[in-house]
C-alpha cells in the first residue's frame, strides 16, 4: 500500500483512460467476493446492478476497481457482525455517483477530511493492523480521474457511514 500510494500520481498521469462500465466492475467485484464465501464477520454486501451502460466513465479499470475494493473493505470492517453494506451506482446528469453505505458507527464531523490522509485511522487499538492508506489511495485515484470522494458524517446520517464517489460520465451529460 505504501509503495502504491507513492507512485500513484505518476502512474495516473501516464494512464490511458477508456470507457468503463462501473456497474459491471462493481458487479464483478461483488460476485468474486461471494464466490470466496462469507467474510469472517458475516457482513453482507448488496448491489443492485444499474442498467447496462448507464454508469460509464472514462478511466483505468484496475484503479477504479481499487477504489471500490477499498471502500468495500472499509465498510465491511466498520460494520457490525452480520451487518449490511449497500453499494449503488447511478448516473445523474454529467456524472456517475457510486455510494457505499454501511451500518457502522459513522464518521464524526471533525474527521471528515482527516480520514482521507495517509496513515490516518480511526480504529480502536483492538482493531489494529490497518495501514491507514485505503481511503487516501481511493481519494487519490478519484482525483486522478477528475472525480471526488467524500463521506457523509454522523451529523448527516441516522446511522453508519456513506462514502460518495463522483466521476465524470463518459460522453458528458
Amino acid at each position: 500500500d505504501i509503495a502504491e500510494a507513492s507512485r500513484l500520481d505518476a502512474e495516473l498521469s501516464r494512464a490511458r483512460f477508456e470507457a468503463i462500465d462501473l456497474g459491471r466492475v462493481i458487479e464483478t467485484i461483488v460476485r468474486e467476493r461471494e464466490m470466496r464465501g462469507p467474510n469472517p464477520r458475516g457482513v453482507q454486501v448488496a448491489f443492485a446492478r444499474p442498467r447496462v451502460d448507464t454508469a460509464v466513465v472514462r478511466g483505468d479499470e484496475f484503479r477504479l476497481a481499487r477504489i471500490v475494493e477499498n471502500l468495500l473493505d472499509n465498510a465491511i470492517s466498520f460494520s457490525p457482525p452480520g451487518g449490511l453494506v449497500q453499494i449503488t451506482a447511478t448516473r445523474s446528469g454529467s456524472e456517475v455517483i457510486v455510494r457505499v453505505e454501511d451500518q457502522g458507527p459513522g464518521v464524526p464531523p471533525d474527521l471528515r477530511e482527516s480520514i482521507f490522509r495517509r496513515f490516518t485511522s480511526v480504529r480502536s487499538d483492538e482493531d489494529a493492523g490497518h495501514s491507514g492508506l485505503g481511503l487516501a489511495i481511493a481519494r487519490a485515484i478519484a482525483d486522478g480521474h477528475g472525480g471526488t470522494l467524500e463521506v457523509e458524517t454522523q451529523d448527516e446520517r441516522p446511522a453508519g457511514a456513506a462514502f460518495i464517489l463522483r466521476l465524470p460520465a463518459a460522453g458528458g451529460g
